[in-house]
């Protein structure tokens, strides 16, 4: 198996990999740049090995090229998260540069093979799918910016009308570019059976809408790369941890790390599931108001509970049904 390590740039990346010395007795590390665009990739990629493996750290939509001409080619690569990276080697008087980067790539995947998570390029529809969510993201953003800084030059003694009519016609073309995206997305889901049903599914719980499941669909490549609701805790940063050393026991707490839309998307619905959903809704009183538990430790437990529940469900192909209350096993026991 041959490591090749990579940092990737806008424009160009770095590979570090081991070389065959003359004598073919040892190998040495070497560096190289390529080109990131479709010819230098191409060139790149006939220049591998069959047992060629690569890690890269994951830097958005740098890779993508590349990953899409893997795929195409059946070449491993794995991406590894910029904190882990860190963590693995940081010291502070080491040097900063592309060509130590893509090393500390290609040491960390010679060591810890087996850790390696491979990726694949995504379904032409999830792909799709994925750059109208982040297209809608924008545009909502965008739009509250607009509607913030109306607010405020409500303030002024004297405002401005032809402003004024020109941010109420961006917020109104942002308004109706939101509808548009989120229409265009339904259509991708109701195009293809797989993913209309699991956004059937998703969409049956109580207080999940279009966003919270396209997010679900898309950040689990619809189910198939994270397949368990422990899984997607943990990339969401909703997981509970503990937090013990000796004598001291924190219990367990929630780490900050996680993706942040992901989980604020989790967030808002389980607000919206305590107040519409009967499950969910006793279970928030039992725990506010007999156990007397702050509310967002419960509104944590929630969002852990929705994603066991859309899991199962999607994992069973079962839709939601709004009026099942599950009986304490301890009322069952008893009878």
């Amino acid at each position: 198996m041959q490591i090749y390590g990579i940092d990737f740039a806008k424009d160009k990346f770095d590979v570090s990999f081991l070389a065959p010395t003359l004598k073919n007795v040892s190998n040495k590390p070497a560096h190289k740049v390529v080109r990131n665009n479709e010819s230098g990739i191409t060139k790149f990629i006939k220049t591998l090995p069959a047992d060629a493996v690569l890690v890269a750290e994951h830097t958005g939509v740098y890779g993508d090229r590349l990953l899409k001409h893997c795929t195409e080619s059946h070449i491993n690569i794995a991406y590894v998260g910029g904190y882990v990276i860190h963590t693995y080697k940081s010291a502070p008087d080491r040097a900063k540069t592309d060509m130590l980067d893509c090393a500390v790539l290609r040491e960390f995947g010679e060591r810890f093979t087996d850790k390696l998570i491979y990726k694949t390029f995504p379904k032409k529809e999830l792909y799709e799918l994925k750059q109208l969510a982040r297209h809608r993201t924008m545009l909502v953003e965008d739009r509250k910016r607009y509607v913030t800084a109306d607010k405020g030059e409500d303030c002024r003694p004297c405002r401005s009308m032809q402003v004024k009519e020109s941010m109420e016609r961006i917020m109104k073309i942002l308004t109706e570019e939101i509808a548009r995206t989120e229409k265009q997305m339904l259509d991708i889901i109701r195009a293809h059976e797989e993913l209309s049903r699991n956004y059937d599914i998703i969409t049956s719980v109580k207080g999940v809408g279009l966003i919270t499941a396209v997010e679900l669909i898309v950040k689990t490549e619809n189910f198939t790369t994270i397949k368990t609701a422990s899984q997607y805790a943990a990339y969401a940063g909703t997981a509970p941890y503990e937090k013990s050393s000796g004598k001291m026991n924190k219990g367990a707490h929630v780490s900050k790390i996680g993706n942040r839309r992901s989980k604020t998307l989790l967030y808002i619905c389980a607000e919206s599931a305590r107040m519409h959903n009967k499950e969910i809704k006793l279970y928030y009183e039992r725990r506010t108001i007999i156990d007397k538990k702050p509310h967002f430790y419960v509104l944590n437990a929630i969002v852990n509970k929705l994603l066991k529940i859309i899991f199962s469900l999607v994992t069973k192909g079962q839709m939601f049904d709004s009026d099942f209350i599950r009986k304490d096993p301890r009322a069952i026991k008893d009878n």
